[in-house]
């Protein structure tokens, strides 16, 4: 965002939470995953564990309940208002979980971070 107003280019961050969207389905992403996993060659299975899959899935699913935001147009809204205002945000930080969790989670110290 920075380096383009060099070129005075106008640069709107947008961070939209987690939306509900077939990007974000949680059986989707899962599939994906294991295609991956399954082309991974052994060594790299043991590295990683069978329980890091694992573990991985379950968290994912987790976060898929609980912090989607079902409605996208808010995150269209804010596109439209970057692309034709006179005066744009730099940041737009769009749903509920990113207001109350992502963002702020972003702005604290990195031990706090990885913690959570």
């Amino acid at each position: 965002r920075r380096d383009m107003k060099a070129f005075g280019v106008k640069v709107s961050c947008i961070q939209p939470g987690l939306f509900k969207t077939p990007l974000t389905n949680p059986a989707k992403i899962m599939k994906e995953k294991e295609v991956i996993w399954n082309k991974l060659p052994p060594d790299i299975k043991k590295q990683y564990g069978e329980e890091y899959f694992q573990k991985d899935a379950a968290k994912k699913q987790k976060l898929s309940k609980i912090c989607l935001n079902k409605d996208i147009s808010p995150v269209v809204q804010c596109m439209e208002h970057a692309l034709t205002s006179l005066h744009p945000r730099a940041h737009y930080i769009v749903g509920q979980d990113a207001k109350l969790f992502w963002n702020p989670l972003s702005r604290m110290p990195a031990v706090i971070q990885d913690f959570l």
